[in-house]
């Protein structure tokens, strides 16, 4: 299904939610009052992930279409995790309060305390071994405050625990935002050097640890790795002439028999 067979209502809600997303509350964004129940709640998230999830109009739409509706898909999802929460959606609303009598913009004021309380439940979920729960909640924090080095760092670690090979490949790139944001954190070096040394890319691993010494010259998790890539390394030459020798000496098949016969 392209963009000319999503039905007309559902194409005026996506251009009406493109139009107000910056702006909205997260009630305005699930089409509830700040008074809505649980069972409200629950019901019209449920609705509306169903209406603007991003596959139900087919592989063909758009990419800049295709775009909006994820955006929205996103943010509905950020909503829902915020305000199922009975301690993060108490805090939200005394937020809106605040920017409501200070004449704030309500967006601006109260996406960098959500994002808090994203990253502290991603911490949470860390804690109880909840992996997939984790990245989703540190996405989210990064989505909200994307200056925050601290949240790239987390959101690397939590994707170096998945199970998926080629997510797991997407924690470097989290890392280098970290790095990107603070350079100087000797931390966020040294946990390059730990994804690398994860894979058995020790040369890389070890210029990320060198890297994190360069900042902070007694940063231990470095000079414990390091220290450990070096054992690794000392062993591969061995395996690597144990191998040549018994590929050397190891008899053939064809040497079984004598090589000359009597006359």
């Amino acid at each position: 299904m392209d963009e000319a067979k999503i039905p007309d209502d559902i194409r005026e809600r996506i251009d009406e939610y493109d139009r107000n997303l910056d702006r909205w509350t997260y009630y305005e964004i699930l089409y509830i009052t700040r008074n809505a129940s649980r069972s409200d709640l629950k019901k019209s998230y449920y609705k509306l992930v169903q209406l603007m999830h991003p596959d139900r109009y087919g592989y063909n739409l758009d990419p800049e279409y295709k775009d909006k509706l994820e955006r929205i898909f996103n943010e509905i999802n950020i909503a829902y995790n915020i305000l199922s929460n009975e301690s993060s959606r108490m805090k939200y609303d005394q937020s809106l309060y605040y920017a409501e009598d200070h004449g704030q913009p309500i967006k601006q004021n109260t996406d960098k305390q959500v994002a808090i309380a994203q990253y502290k439940r991603g911490i949470q979920a860390m804690s109880n071994k909840e992996v997939l729960p984790a990245i989703e909640f540190f996405r989210s924090a990064v989505q909200l405050d994307s200056d925050n080095s601290e949240y790239y760092a987390k959101l690397a670690i939590a994707l170096s625990n998945h199970p998926n090979p080629r997510i797991k490949r997407e924690a470097f790139d989290a890392c280098r935002e970290a790095i990107k944001r603070n350079h100087e954190n000797a931390n966020y070096h040294a946990l390059m050097g730990k994804l690398h040394q994860k894979l058995d890319e020790y040369d890389l691993a070890e210029v990320n640890y060198r890297r994190a010494l360069s900042w902070d010259p007694n940063h231990h998790l470095a000079r414990k790795e390091l220290k450990v890539i070096a054992q690794e390394l000392s062993k591969k030459p061995q395996n690597k002439l144990k191998s040549k020798l018994l590929k050397i000496f190891k008899p053939r098949k064809s040497d079984n028999s004598p090589s000359t016969k009597k006359s």
